[in-house]
């Protein structure tokens, strides 16, 4: 018999769609902080696959199944669509949105600038040259 690892969370219709296929299923249900763990990365693999979409069509099934990891990770945080809407639209007046496609390549500023210490901070994701 041949085995392929998966070890992700799957939809909860998977197991009914694979005995269907005459696939064994090896499961476990997932709880607690191992479900939250899991949904944060099928949120990421979604994410991804959305970053790989080649048409219009494809995005609109990853986007899809993004919203769907999203809500799944809210729904086990107890985080209503109202609270993760409120902090949206707070961050989005706050800082604004997406829109005009800005893309920064890189900052710079004075060595004794308050926020050399929160970029340092982060230097996977603000690395220094």
């Amino acid at each position: 018999m041949v085995k392929f690892s998966c070890n992700k969370i799957s939809r909860d219709n998977t197991l009914d769609r694979m005995a269907a296929a005459e696939i064994i299923t090896h499961y476990k249900i997932l709880t607690g902080t191992e479900l939250n763990q899991a949904l944060k990365n099928k949120l990421v693999e979604e994410a991804q696959e959305v970053a790989t979409a080649e048409n219009r069509t494809e995005l609109i099934s990853e986007l899809a199944d993004t919203l769907e990891a999203l809500e799944a990770l809210c729904k086990s945080h107890n985080i209503s669509q109202a609270e993760l809407l409120e902090v949206k639209n707070n961050t989005k007046a706050q800082r604004g949105n997406f829109d005009r496609g800005v893309f920064m390549e890189y900052i710079e500023m004075a060595e004794d600038n308050l926020w050399v210490a929160h970029f340092r901070k982060s230097p996977e994701k603000y690395p220094e040259f």
